[in-house]
């Protein structure tokens, strides 16, 4: 019997239902094992359950900003070496300076990118 190969798992914390699932399609169309959640608290448990290679996360979520829910991901056991792509529509400079001060690896504008572009992003950060 073969061998599978595991899957690289990616969070997605996206409380945009459409969102969620253009990004759930596109990353299962490219081979990666997603599990999606739409709160920052309900991130925080599936970052605890999932242990996931690669963290998609938003900034506008239902019940607290995604640097909150950054902030708890470090501070968890794993947290601390997460791989961490913030996606969001703000584009103020100090929220992507803050994203790096929090150790997120990029910080990506959604509307500057397209399915694609942060498909290969995510493989990008996995190959890092």
């Amino acid at each position: 019997m073969a061998e599978q190969a595991v899957k690289t798992k990616v969070l997605v914390i996206e409380d945009d239902i459409f969102m969620s699932d253009l990004l759930t399609q596109a990353l299962n169309r490219a081979g990666f094992d997603i599990v999606g959640a739409k709160t920052g608290a309900e991130g925080m448990d599936k970052f605890q359950e999932f242990r996931p290679d690669v963290i998609l996360l938003d900034l506008l979520l239902p019940d607290e900003n995604g640097f909150d829910t950054l902030r708890k991901i470090r501070r968890s056991e794993g947290g601390p070496t997460a791989k961490v792509l913030i996606l969001s529509n703000l584009s103020r400079e100090q929220n992507a300076e803050e994203a790096q001060r929090l150790g997120a690896v990029d910080y990506l504008v959604k509307v500057n990118f397209s399915l694609d572009d942060i498909v290969a992003r995510v493989r990008s950060v996995v190959a890092d």
